[in-house]
C-alpha cells in the first residue's frame, strides 16, 4: 500500500504522490464538510447537521489512514527535510513551522471531532422528526474515564510497537497518547465550568471549526510549497 502511494498524484497542477494528493483532497472535503455541518447546526437544522458531520468524520479517518500509512503520522516530519525543494531559510522559517503548526491543529481536531460526536449522541434528542439539543447537566463518570484512557493506551502502544523503528516515531505516538489524555483531562475540568452539556457542545463545536480551518490553511500552504512551488528532491 505504501509503494502505491508513492506513486505519481492524480492533481495535474502538482508533482504531489498519490498518498500527498489523496491526503490534501480530503482535508478539503472533510474541512468543508465540518463547516457547512456547523453551519447547519447553528441554523438548527439538526439531521442535516447529524448526517453532514458524520460524513466529515469518514472523510477524515480515510484521512488519517493515508497520512498513516504514507508518512508514519507525522514521524517523517521529525526526521529530515520532507524531499522539500525549496531555500534552506524557506523550509526553517516557514515551511517546518507551517508543517508542525498542522500537525498539531488536526491532531487535536481529531480528537475533539471525535468528542463533539459522542457529545452530541449524548445530548441530542429527536422533537417532531428533528434532531435538537437538550439542556442539562452531563458529566463523564470516572469508570468511563479509565476505561477510555486505557483503551486509548493500549491502541497507541500496539500500533506504536508494531509501526515505530525509530525514537522520533515512538515520541509521535506517545505525544498522540498525551494528547487524548490532556482532553480527558480538560473534559473533567471543562465539565465544573460548563456543567450544561448543550452549552458545552456549542463552545466545543466553535473552537474545533477554527482548528479545522487553520489545519486546512497551513495542509493547503504546505502542500503548495513541496507539491508545486518548489516540486520535491527525490533522496
Amino acid at each position: 500500500m505504501k509503494a502505491f502511494l508513492q506513486k505519481d498524484g492524480f492533481l495535474w497542477f502538482s508533482h504531489g504522490s498519490l498518498g500527498a494528493d489523496f491526503s490534501w483532497t480530503l482535508a478539503v472535503v472533510f474541512t468543508v464538510l465540518f463547516i457547512i455541518g456547523w453551519w447547519m447546526g447553528k441554523k438548527a437544522q439538526g439531521n442535516h447537521h447529524h448526517v453532514l458531520v458524520l460524513w466529515a468524520m469518514g472523510s477524515m479517518l480515510a484521512y488519517f489512514t493515508i497520512y498513516y500509512l504514507a508518512r508514519g503520522l507525522g514521524a517523517l516530519a521529525t526526521e529530515g527535510k520532507e524531499g522539500f525543494g525549496g531555500p534552506d531559510w524557506i523550509y526553517s522559517y516557514f515551511f517546518k513551522p507551517l508543517l508542525t503548526v498542522h500537525i498539531l491543529a488536526v491532531s487535536i481536531g481529531l480528537v475533539l471531532a471525535v468528542y463533539m460526536i459522542v457529545l452530541g449522541f449524548r445530548v441530542a434528542v429527536k422533537q417532531m422528526g428533528q434532531r435538537v439539543l437538550q439542556s442539562g447537566v452531563l458529566k463523564m463518570s470516572s469508570s468511563a474515564f479509565l476505561k477510555i484512557t486505557v483503551s486509548v493506551l493500549i491502541a497507541f502502544a500496539a500500533i506504536g510497537a508494531i509501526r515505530c523503528r525509530s525514537l522520533a516515531c515512538g515520541i509521535v505516538y506517545l505525544s498522540g497518547f498525551l494528547l487524548v489524555l490532556v482532553v480527558l483531562l480538560a473534559e473533567k475540568v471543562i465539565e465544573r465550568f460548563i456543567p450544561d452539556g448543550e452549552r458545552r457542545h456549542r463552545l466545543i463545536g466553535t473552537f474545533t471549526m477554527t482548528l479545522f480551518v487553520i489545519a486546512l490553511f497551513t495542509s493547503t500552504a504546505t502542500y503548495f510549497m513541496l507539491y508545486v512551488i518548489w516540486p520535491p528532491k527525490i533522496q
